[in-house]
């Protein structure tokens, strides 16, 4: 496809007969062209509201996440008293605070190609909200079958977005094992559509174990009934600019650790604790001012 202009007249020049090329009128004048991987990731999330990078995690390592889920599972329902407590408060088969327990799930927080995406839609400054390991097992219904949005507040949206969640394939994702459906570009409503709607588009996600499903956070998205025999794990992380609270308090949990790295201890939430006191709250500003600078990503 060639595009001539002459004075104000864009003029088109397309093979019909070639049914690989999109053509457009005369008349559209302004079109996205991305250049690059990254910034074709950017406008599907943008548009549709999901993205999916493939290849993002060897085999190796998703056997050692998936053993460490499923052990971390069995920890926190032993420390809570057994499984049918969290079934009471509907958090059954939900891991939290991952990054606590091994440097493994800290490696995956902080994957290149996740946070150079992250950054192109938050900024420098961005933190890390959640971690979380879910389990879809099969024919066991969950809550997150039902739609939602990652943030709290379901009935809002935004020019740009608030917060991207980073959805990572343990397991392959197939309409069998129950793989998430999406309604694209619902992020851009308020309001939740029709069911009638809902039904009609709602675009089911097929990814291979070792894929990262990038969300707008505020997408209507869902997990699919697992029908496969088999357990379909997942780690869900989100990403937020800094003035979303974490869903648990990372800087307490981790009691200290990573806080002498510049940017693990923004990305962590160190740097955005609220203060306890007005001193504490000025010295903070102090010794940010001594080290006089930007404090940048370092991927560890």
């Amino acid at each position: 496809m060639n595009r001539g202009n002459k004075g104000n007249k864009v003029l088109w020049e397309a093979d019909p007969s070639d049914k690989n090329k999109v053509r457009v009128g005369p008349g559209v004048v302004e079109l996205e062209k991305p250049k690059t991987k990254l910034q074709y990731q950017m406008e599907e999330v943008s548009r549709n509201g999901y993205t999916v990078l493939e290849d993002c995690v060897s085999l190796d390592r998703l056997k050692c996440l998936g053993e460490q889920v499923d052990a971390l599972y069995q920890l926190q329902v032993r420390e809570i008293g057994g499984e049918e407590t969290l079934v009471k408060i509907g958090d059954e088969l939900s891991v939290k605070h991952l990054i606590v327990y091994d440097e493994i799930f800290l490696s995956l927080a902080v994957h290149k190609e996740v946070l150079d995406l992250v950054e192109q839609f938050l900024g420098e400054y961005f933190i890390l909200n959640l971690q979380n390991g879910v389990i879809n097992k099969s024919e066991v219904y969950h809550s997150a079958r039902d739609f939602h949005r990652d943030l709290f507040f379901q009935h809002y949206s935004s020019s740009r977005p608030l917060a991207i969640s980073a959805l990572v394939c343990v397991d392959d994702f197939t309409p069998e094992t129950g793989a998430t459906f999406v309604l694209p570009g619902s992020h851009k409503f308020d309001a939740f559509p029709s069911p009638e709607f809902a039904k009609m588009y709602e675009k089911q996600i097929v990814a291979k174990a070792g894929s990262i499903i990038i969300l707008d956070s505020m997408v209507y998205h869902r997990a699919g009934e697992n029908t496969s025999g088999k357990t379909r794990r997942a780690i869900s992380q989100i990403y937020t600019t800094p003035m979303i609270k974490q869903q648990i308090s990372l800087p307490k949990a981790l009691d200290g650790r990573y806080v002498d790295d510049p940017f693990l201890a923004k990305f962590l939430g160190y740097e955005s604790e609220t203060a306890e006191n007005v001193l504490e709250w000025r010295k903070v500003r102090i010794d940010r001012r001594k080290e006089g600078g930007k404090r940048g990503r370092q991927i560890i």
